[in-house]
Order: C-alpha cells, then structure tokens, then sequence
C-alpha cells in the first residue's frame, strides 16, 4: 500500500490522492507514465510527484522511516507496514494502575517480531530506554493515550521512534471497537490457558502478589505481557490486510496478505529476568515508621476511619486502629450509630473516606458540581466522581452532617483518599482483589483479625482510610484544596511523580504543592492549609 499512496508528501491530501487513482494513477511507477499522467496532472502537481516518488523510494532502500512521518500526523502510517515490518516493535506496559501522579510502570515488553524481551522494576526496567533508542516503528494498542504518557514520565529524556502506528485508531477505522482483549475476540485470536482470563486489573493483582514473594506471579504477568505484543503483530497484519483492500478498490484480489497466523511463543529474555528476580519482603516498616513520627503522642494514637455509604440500607464501615496498629471493625448503618461508636472509642483523629464539603460559590447556577479537589484527581486519571452528582448528594450530605457532629464534639475530622494508600502500599484496589488489599495491608504493619475474617469490601476501606489519618498525625500527607472548599488528605511517597502533581495542582486552581520528595508539604503554613478541614 505504501507504494500506491501519496498522501506523504506535501501539499497532496486525501482528495487529492483518490483523484489520482480515480484517473489509473495508483502506483508510484504510474507517475513516470505519460499517458496515465497527461490531463489528469497539472504542473505543480507533476512537479512534486518529480521530486518526492524519487525520495519516496530512497527513503525505502535506507529504511528511514521517518520520511514518512506525515502519514503519522494524517493516522495513516499503517500504509507502510510490509515495507519496514522487519524493523517494527510492538510494544506494551504493565502499570500499577491508571493515575500518572500515583501510579508507576512495573513492567516494559517489547517483541520484534522475533525475539520478547521484558524490562521488569527493580530488575532491569532502567535498560529500557537504550533498547527503544534507533528503532524506527513502534506499534501499540492506545499507546497514545497510555503506554507514552507513563513512560515519558517514568524516562522525561526517552526519545520515541519516529513512526507510531496506534491499533487502537487503525482497528477503529474497521469500525472495531472496544480494549485488545474484545479486539482479540472480534478476530479470533486466543492466547494460552494460563493467562486467558487475566484482565487488565488481575495483572496489577499478580504484580502485587510478586511484591509479597510470589515468584510464580511474575512468571504469569510476563506472559500475559508476552502475549499481548505478540497479538499486536497478529492484529497489525489483520488491520493492514484488511485496510489496504478497502481502502484502495484497485488492490483488491491483487495483493497477497501479509497475515499468515499467530506466532509461535518468540525467543526472550524470560528466563534469565526470573533468575534474577529477588522475592520480596513479606512485610513492611510502613506503619511502625509513621508511628515513630507521631512524637506529639505519649502513646500510640488512636484512628478511627469510615468509609461511608450513601445511606443506611447499605452498612458503612468502621474501623478503629490503636495501640501497636492493631485494628478492629465494624459495620454501622444510621448517623447516629456512627457518631457513639466514633465518640466511644475517644479518637485522635477521625478519617471520613466521603465529600465533606461543597464546591466553593455553591447555590450560584454558574458553578459546577464538582469540587477543584475531584478535578485535580480526574486529571490525574483516578476515577471520582463529583461531589454534587444526583448519585453522589445523599453521600456528600451524610458526609458533611457525620463530620458537623463530630467536630462540635470536639473530634479532629479530615476526608482521606484511601485509595492513594493503597497505591503506595502497592496493593490493588479492593475492585481488583479485596484478599491482596487485605494481605496488603498486613504487610504494611497493621494487625488484627481482619486479614483471615469475612469482612466487608466497606470495612478494608474503611481501615485504609485510618491509615490516611495515621499519615496525617505522623505529618507525611499532601493537601488537596483551598481554604474555602477544605482539604482532601492524600499520604506522601517517594514513589509519586511531584512534577507531574504539580502541574495538575495548578491547572485545578489548588494550593501549590512543593515537588519535593521530602515527608512534609511546604506548600502552605499547617494551619491555613488545615483551616476548617482539620478542628
């Protein structure tokens, strides 16, 4: 196809070009033809054919990809496939999960069409960029929207390659829609029984079973990642076969296709990667470290957290962490069940996972129904929803009036984002696997019946969110807000990307957050920065 196309060189677009094969012009070759070319091309026309269908075809013998980098731009760099296939890679990443601030790339495969080779964290993902550096085309599924976004924020200096075909868009112009895996169903692809029914979510489960020294979990998620570069191949030759013929009438029945099936398992670096895998520890310092930074307590502090529901048919759940972060739990319906249990148990600090205050101007029809907080946290891909949706009123009302109650009873509330914890911890999300969640959470240092106990996806949360506030007491957290529409409690890492928070803190209109990686937020003095979130 690559070679009935002209859409490459400047000054001719798509009109242009099916005027050309409208008129039998459907080769390079065709334009050295007089009389195909004679009163169907104009001067300046025949002038840039001239001078680019030379180019175009020494731009082939060099491989230099990058000459046809405008049928990148124009979503039609599918076109040159079979001429440069042999030096085409197929890439894909495993990731924590779905945030560009809170989440980090675990895992890099790339296949050249003969050999995998995977780049691991904590093994040998540093490599990375030197491999990608001299390759000419990339192939991906959504890597325009993902794959590149975390790697440029894993590897600021990583240079892509010239020519990115995205079979996200390519599959879409077949008018499939859908992820890989309904791509892979639509065209009949299968992959081996011991990853076909993993999911995007089960890999961030199997990574998290590796930190906790699962070997075998590694194992697995190199071959579910093994596998997917090896169907975009698969899908790449489908797409090109299918494309190519509808998109020119004149190459139909006349080109052989370029698919010929699935390849076999590829050559790769598998083995040698496992053999250097070191287990990880079973256990974490995490929570007698943020106890050992609590110094403003004579003994250890007392946190209660609750993820609340949005109403009293469905139960809320409570936790109490104390003493040597010992937890224990419990499931509570009515606002006022809430407020004795939480008065009961005298807490230092009470962690609400629930909106605790409305947007800032609330009542002027102008004003949107979410909080600056909710979009700084879209913006950094986690999945929220605005305070003030017709679905999310009853909670953000419960919320406020269960924090009310308990500050005049002279409790210190903060809303907490347990979900960040979880990341740090480097634990799925309970939607994932409430069991690694559970175990996670253990790992990290806190004890008590709830890892062996039939308890509720609401109560696991609801002790992540102690952990929030136990974050909060050991000063290790950022703030997300302003004064006047209070402060969302996110704990700190290292591992967070801050230049990439930073940004989106300012875009959202919030408080600057320093993009130190220091534990404490400098941002702004404790006390403006706490001003009617923390009492």
């Amino acid at each position: 196809m690559l070679q009935q196309t002209f859409i490459h060189i400047p000054g001719i677009g798509e009109q242009t070009e099916l005027q050309l094969w409208k008129h039998g012009i459907h080769s390079w070759d065709d334009t050295d033809r007089f009389e195909k070319c004679f009163g169907a091309v104009g001067p300046r026309l025949q002038k840039r054919l001239d001078r680019y269908i030379p180019l175009s075809r020494e731009a082939i013998r060099r491989k230099d990809a990058s000459f046809f980098q405008r049928l990148s731009i124009a979503g039609e760099a599918w076109r040159l496939f079979p001429e440069f296939s042999d030096d085409c890679v197929y890439l894909d990443i495993e990731t924590t999960g779905l945030s560009s601030v809170f989440d980090m790339v675990t895992m890099v495969g790339i296949y050249d069409g003969r050999k995998y080779q995977v780049f691991v964290e904590g093994d040998n993902l540093q490599d990375f960029p030197a491999y990608l550096k001299g390759r000419s085309v990339v192939i991906t599924f959504n890597g325009a929207g993902f794959d590149f976004r975390f790697l440029k924020l894993a590897f600021p200096e990583l240079s892509f390659p010239p020519i990115h075909i995205d079979l996200r868009w390519v599959t879409l112009k077949l008018g499939m829609h859908g992820g890989l895996k309904s791509i892979e169903a639509e065209l009949g692809l299968t992959r081996a029984e011991s990853v076909e029914n993993i999911s995007g979510y089960d890999a961030t489960v199997l990574w998290a079973k590796y930190l906790r020294g699962e070997k075998r979990a590694l194992e697995q998620l190199i071959q579910y990642n093994m596998e997917d570069v090896v169907h975009l191949k698969a899908i790449m030759e489908i797409a090109y076969d299918r494309l190519s013929q509808s998109r020119a009438e004149f190459l139909k029945n006349s080109s052989a296709s370029v698919f010929s099936g699935v390849s076999p398992s590829p050559r790769s670096n598998k083995r040698a990667v496992m053999g250097r895998a070191s287990l990880q520890s079973h256990s974490s310092d995490l929570v007698p470290r943020l106890l050992k930074r609590c110094t403003t307590f004579e003994k250890p502090p007392r946190i209660v957290g609750i993820d609340l529901t949005g109403s009293e048919k469905r139960a809320t759940g409570w936790a109490l962490m104390e003493g040597a972060a010992c937890v224990t739990t419990k499931c509570l319906r009515t606002v006022d069940d809430l407020i004795r249990e939480t008065l009961a148990a005298n807490p230092d600090i009470v962690s609400i996972d629930s909106p605790l205050s409305l947007p800032e101007g609330h009542g002027d029809p102008n004003v949107p129904i979410y909080r600056k907080c909710e979009r700084a946290l879209k913006r950094m891909g986690i999945s929220v929803f605005w305070c003030l949706l017709p679905s999310m009123q009853m909670l953000t009302r419960r919320g406020i009036e269960l924090a009310s109650a308990l500050r005049k009873a002279g409790c210190k509330v903060i809303e907490s984002y347990p979900g960040a914890a979880q990341d740090i911890l480097g634990i799925p999300r309970k939607k994932a696997s409430l069991e690694e969640l559970k175990r996670g959470l253990f790992r990290a240092g806190i004890t008590g019946d709830f890892v062996t106990a039939d308890i509720t996806h609401d109560e696991v949360d609801a002790i992540t969110s102690a952990l929030v506030g136990l974050f909060y007491l050991a000063d290790d957290y950022i703030a997300l807000g302003t004064p006047a529409e209070d402060y969302l409690i996110v704990p700190r890492s290292e591992k967070f990307n801050y230049a990439k928070l930073a940004q989106i803190v300012s875009a959202s209109g919030l408080d600057v957050v320093s993009q130190s990686t220091t534990t404490t937020v400098e941002s702004l003095p404790h006390a403006q920065r706490f001003s009617g979130a923390a009492s």
